[in-house]
């Protein structure tokens, strides 16, 4: 048997625990064949379960260990195409929405898709970051053409009311008291090596929605002036640009055509 077909077998013996390759171990003079190769499965799994603690740790105190422990168990058993460790649990708020019993737990789903968007915004692309000082270069006449562009590690997630604060209870190890009402938009971001969330009101969420649509400044303040019976809205709009910039979010301004 060549070499390479010997490592397929034994990485299919781990992953997928098919038994072929016991036929090419040799019993040791203190224990058998299948005891020697599974300590290999098991260690495996085991550093399985270790990345899908390390990257969602509250979603694992919000289940409990028992329940935590059902849900590795549940996901490490589903196949996976994901050949890098450190992207094997990308998937994990997408396995809970599909399989039973998960989908019925929409507060440990969100926290799942809430410490994912974290994960996701650190490990973005990086990108140059511009500052509320460019805009002094925009001439006021064309300002309703001004668009932007946006860092890589923005994300917008639209997530039960009240995800953020039971997972900031959580992570501080504080029991949370949290009523729940309807939706909530949570901002995440990377700036200077690390991530930040801030939940966003539904008009800032819809201005940004459509600024990351390549709408210009003049588009969006209409648009919200529309949502809002008719009233100016330009320095709200304005107040969420320079939020923006101070969150580092914008990293370049434009003139559409």
């Amino acid at each position: 048997m060549k070499l390479a077909e010997l490592q397929m077998r034994f990485q299919a013996g781990i992953v997928k625990g098919d038994n072929a390759i016991l036929a090419s171990i040799v019993d040791s003079r203190r224990t058998d064949r299948a005891t020697l190769f599974a300590v290999y499965h098991d260690a495996y799994r085991m550093r399985l379960a270790e990345f899908l603690s390390h990257d969602f740790p509250v979603l694992r105190v919000h289940l409990g260990e028992e329940a935590f422990g059902r849900l590795v168990e549940d996901y490490m058993s589903a196949p996976s195409r994901q050949p890098n460790a450190r992207w094997y649990g990308t998937r994990l708020p997408d396995f809970m929405q599909e399989m039973a019993p998960w989908r019925r737990n929409r507060s440990a789903i969100d926290l799942a898709r809430f410490e994912r968007a974290l994960s996701d915004a650190f490990d973005a692309p990086d990108a140059p970051i511009s500052t509320i000082d460019a805009l002094r270069d925009i001439r006021a006449e064309d300002w309703p053409r001004l668009a932007f562009e946006f860092h890589p590690s923005l994300r917008l997630l639209d997530l039960a009311g009240g995800t953020a604060q039971i997972y900031a209870a959580l992570a501080q190890e504080e029991k949370p008291l949290v009523i729940r009402q309807g939706e909530e938009a949570i901002l995440f971001w990377r700036n200077d090596g690390q991530s930040f969330y801030r939940p966003v009101a539904e008009d800032e969420r819809l201005a940004l929605l459509e600024a990351r649509r390549d709408k210009p400044f003049g588009d969006i303040c209409a648009l919200l002036a529309f949502q809002n019976n008719g009233d100016d809205v330009t320095w709200r709009v304005a107040g969420f640009l320079a939020q923006w910039f101070a969150d580092g979010l914008v990293t370049r301004l434009s003139i559409s055509d």
